[in-house]
């Protein structure tokens, strides 16, 4: 669905909207603005225009922009300033750096009430990984009963993460990281790396060794069968086909070996 005249006239869009590739297919560009159909509570936009910074010299920050009146929200739609730069895979160290640096520019800020009033497939299988909802997971459901059975403890301070990295991080020569599509959670940082470790072994081809160099302290098992559990339990709560668990398999082997030796 195109975002209406109306909602591009009265965020201040500038040309005619063309449909971006990437994501769920509902992202449209108008000008300098990106629009797509409003995904996450209005709260979280709120917060973030409240507590993001103003400005970084280690990072861009696509955040919520205001629409004539002053709304985040027209109609159904959001709009967000275009970030200059583009996805490269292979640059998972990078985005592991920019993984803590984002956290830096939250640093301060208090755990977000929203949090609790989401109930998405992917705040689901969060909370699912960090045992903070009880949920019988099925015996025959692939992955999930041997990960949830090792997990332990993971006594690290939480702070605001961002969940989704791998993709959602553009480089531009000349300028500091662009992170877009903020998704928050209130994690360890570990575990927002773990998650980019994940997705670039599954997704995009990385080997296997960068669950182990990523970060190699102590302890980042738990973080790696956390994140497997969110990506793995996301797909469930999603009642995606179950064939779909063929591509974490390997990453799943390791993980569990390495949590199985107290890495």
């Amino acid at each position: 669905m195109q975002p209406p005249s109306e909602v591009l006239e009265e965020f201040g869009a500038v040309g005619p909207a063309v449909r971006l590739d990437g994501g769920r297919g509902a992202a449209w560009r108008a000008g300098d603005l990106v629009l797509k159909p409003l995904d996450v509570l209005p709260a979280e936009l709120d917060w973030l225009r409240r507590h993001a910074p103003a400005g970084s010299d280690d990072l861009r920050l696509s955040l919520p922009a205001p629409s004539r009146t002053g709304e985040f929200v027209v109609d159904g739609w959001t709009a967000f300033p275009v970030l200059q730069g583009e996805h490269a895979a292979g640059r998972w160290a990078r985005i592991a750096d920019v993984a803590w640096r984002f956290a830096e520019a939250f640093d301060g800020a208090e755990r977000p009430p929203f949090l609790d009033e989401r109930t998405h497939a992917w705040a689901r299988a969060d909370r699912l990984a960090w045992g903070e909802d009880a949920v019988e997971v099925p015996d025959d459901v692939p992955h999930l009963p041997a990960l949830l059975a090792a997990r332990r403890v993971a006594a690290e301070p939480s702070t605001i993460v961002h969940g989704d990295l791998t993709g959602n991080v553009l480089f531009a020569d000349g300028l500091p990281p662009a992170v877009i599509d903020l998704t928050l959670y209130w994690r360890p940082v570990r575990y927002s790396v773990a998650i980019v470790a994940v997705d670039a072994v599954c997704f995009e081809g990385a080997p296997l060794s960068l669950l182990e160099t990523i970060d190699p302290g102590e302890g980042f098992a738990q973080h790696l069968v956390r994140a497997l559990v969110f990506r793995i339990a996301t797909d469930w709560f999603n009642e995606l086909a179950p064939d779909t668990s063929a591509v974490y398999a390997a990453t799943v082997e390791r993980v569990l070996d390495l949590a199985a030796r107290g890495r």
